[in-house]
């Protein structure tokens, strides 16, 4: 792949998209189809008669609204957290080209072309918010540009699968630098859908061009004939050979930014993916939307409340896996295999003990 720069690498974080903005968003591409539609109309009162050039752009208009329904549909099924999730080993390579071939015809009534170049890499997720989730990326690079280059390879550490995808600018605008790229309910959905796969996703945007990139933590590694599931950690998790744990969701009680910050780059280590709420208050809505897999609080945080909601966890899931993190120094503790305590680790000793920490706390309830 060729290099461009300057360039702004800027990675998704769906739980910074402020949920009220949304029906704005939706309400705008409404909008912006009403507009469509009622020039369409302002002709046909004009002529009297339509031609074809007229039925076809009714015909796009209606297609835009109905996918648009659609989309609005699947976030609210998103936003409901109550997804099961059939986790299977998908061949990474195949489903994007069934994806290609499933809208080969909206793609030709687009002009757009598509140019694959992929290797084969197997992954586990669910296979329908796969589909949904390459379909949806396709939608997003076509909005900005018709050429789209698509690129799937495993990287050389951590091994995860990865596809991108990127597209040229329909019309340069000559202004050097990152270009602005619009909101939509497409990369809303992406958002989602990558947040609730456990897939990351990265949007890089340069003069003249967009990138999108989806990495998969859960990529099948080939080692002479045999499979294992490569799941990146740290060295201090690297030592367990079976790492069933990415793609799981855990959410952090915090209002500290640079614990957040060390907290998420630990977990994106080990392909976990990090929710976090600044407050006790956010942290219980977040759990009525979505139940994470496993808490990490702030001691400063853990009051009443805190225990409430983790009652509530472990009325849902008796071994429910919960970890404070310790002002103090040279602080671990870990909790009983079978009981409801939690587990304690100090700030310190965070880079070098919570991966082996949260695989155990996680090994309860896998």
């Amino acid at each position: 792949m060729t290099d461009f720069a300057p360039s702004h690498d800027e990675v998704i974080d769906p739980s910074r998209i402020d949920p009220w903005t949304v029906p704005g968003i939706v309400g705008t591409e409404l909008a912006r189809q009403w507009e469509h539609l009622n020039a369409i109309g302002g002709d046909l009162r004009r002529t009297q008669a339509a031609s074809r050039g007229q039925l076809r752009a009714l015909a796009d208009v209606a297609r835009r609204i109905r996918y648009l329904a659609m989309q609005s549909q699947q976030l609210s099924r998103l936003a409901g957290g109550r997804l099961r999730q059939s986790h299977e080993r998908i061949d990474l390579k195949a489903m994007v080209e069934q994806v290609v071939a499933d809208n080969r015809r909206q793609h030709t009534a687009r002009a757009l072309e598509l140019d694959l170049q992929l290797q084969p890499v197997e992954v586990i997720v669910d296979p329908g918010l796969l589909h949904s989730l390459v379909e949806t990326a396709i939608d997003c690079l076509a909005g900005y540009g018709t050429a789209i280059s698509v690129w799937l390879k495993v990287s050389n550490w951590p091994e995860h699968g990865i596809l991108e995808f990127r597209a040229r600018e329909r019309v340069s605008t000559g202004v050097g630098g990152p270009v602005e790229v619009p909101q939509s309910v497409a990369w809303v959905l992406l958002a989602q859908l990558a947040r609730t796969t456990g897939v990351l996703l990265r949007r890089e945007t340069v003069s003249g061009y967009l990138s999108v990139t989806l990495e998969f933590p859960r990529t099948v590694k080939r080692l002479e004939g045999l499979t294992a599931i490569e799941i990146d950690g740290g060295d201090p998790a690297s030592m367990f050979e079976s790492r069933p744990m990415a793609g799981h969701r855990l959410l952090l009680v915090s209002a500290d930014t640079a614990l957040q910050d060390l907290v998420r780059g630990i977990c994106r280590d080990m392909g976990l993916v990090l929710d976090v709420s600044p407050s006790v208050r956010q942290a219980v809505q977040q759990c009525e939307l979505d139940k994470p897999d496993g808490l990490l609080v702030d001691e400063r945080l853990h009051d009443k409340a805190f225990d409430e909601l983790r009652n509530d966890l472990l009325r849902y899931q008796p071994h429910h896996p919960c970890v404070e993190i310790a002002s103090g120094a040279n602080v671990v503790e870990i909790a009983s295999w079978m009981g409801s305590g939690v587990s304690r680790i100090s700030r310190d000793a965070l880079r070098g003990q919570l991966p082996s920490l949260l695989v155990m706390e996680l090994a309860k309830v896998l």
